[in-house]
């Protein structure tokens, strides 16, 4: 079987399962896997394909018909023009999270003296990952990365390896706060904002292969977001600022809640969709 015949298999296949670009997909799992080029299928699509490279497409083409996201079968997802390693005990990096990024550079861009971050709630690293990669060119960055889960913490070591960034960032396990000893210039964190009776109603593909501590916030959704202005104060430098990421029609809450804890609200980034999506707190003193 050649190339361009495998992959006709995988796109009838995809298209009975409703799934949007079943050709498009088809291409993209054969090319990531055999680590080619996507456009190989345009220039060497008579190729005969082994009965190995066959067998292991088909087998992550049905993965794709149950559901299963392709930045999950394939293993990778891309954050700020970089790709992050990624599984089942991670959620994917978002486009919408990339406004922390924007944000943070354009805050140090004339900043001189180093730069202290904590990112809350890690997951794959790829908030603290890029922030030292953008502005180590620039300052010296320091910080911690944070999670509750173990298993999240080995995907973003794995993501700072490969970054190399093993020496730079410091991860390991806490509950929001609870083993973090430092003061930080600035604390970032995308946290779970999900409200409790609205999981069951998420898509299939998130609610079987997202983390579900990643996802739910509470009865309302805004349970984190509590426990980190309650304590930040604690962790924040004298002029130190906070950058959440916040569900939809979530912004006013969220403002409230940090506002009630004595931060002063400075800014809020919305998304592609207009929709409140970051906001930066300052510490009041």
């Amino acid at each position: 079987m050649n190339y361009y015949d495998l992959i006709k298999v995988g796109e009838k296949f995809l298209a009975k399962k409703k799934i949007l670009r079943p050709k498009y997909e088809s291409i993209l799992l054969f090319s990531k896997i055999n680590k080619i080029n996507f456009n190989n299928y345009f220039t060497n699509g008579k190729k005969i394909v082994s009965k190995t490279q066959a067998s292991i497409f088909l087998k992550k083409i049905i993965l794709r018909g149950l559901g299963k996201p392709l930045s999950k079968i394939i293993g990778k997802k891309e954050f700020y023009s970089r790709d992050f390693f990624v599984n089942t005990h991670t959620l994917d990096p978002r486009p919408e999270t990339e406004l922390i990024i924007d944000f943070i550079k354009n805050f140090v861009e004339n900043r001189l003296t180093p730069l202290k971050i904590l990112d809350l709630g890690t997951g794959t690293g790829c908030i603290i990952i890029s922030l030292f990669l953008e502005l180590n060119k620039k300052i010296n960055v320091t910080g911690d990365g944070v999670d509750i889960s173990d298993d999240a913490l080995k995907i973003a070591k794995k993501n700072a390896r490969y970054h190399d960034l093993s020496d730079k960032i410091n991860f390991f396990k806490s509950n929001w706060f609870s083993n973090v000893k430092n003061k930080f210039d600035i604390i970032v964190s995308n946290p779970p904002y999900i409200k409790k009776s609205e999981i069951n109603f998420l898509p299939e593909e998130v609610k079987k292969f997202d983390p579900l501590i990643s996802l739910c916030g509470g009865y309302d959704g805004l349970n984190p977001y509590r426990r980190i202005a309650d304590k930040a104060k604690k962790y924040l430098e004298k002029d130190g600022f906070i950058c959440v990421e916040v569900g939809n029609k979530q912004s006013s809450k969220v403002k409230k809640i940090f506002e009630v804890k004595k931060f002063t609200t400075v800014d809020v980034l919305e998304d592609l969709f207009n929709i409140e999506r970051v906001i930066i707190f300052k510490n009041k003193i």
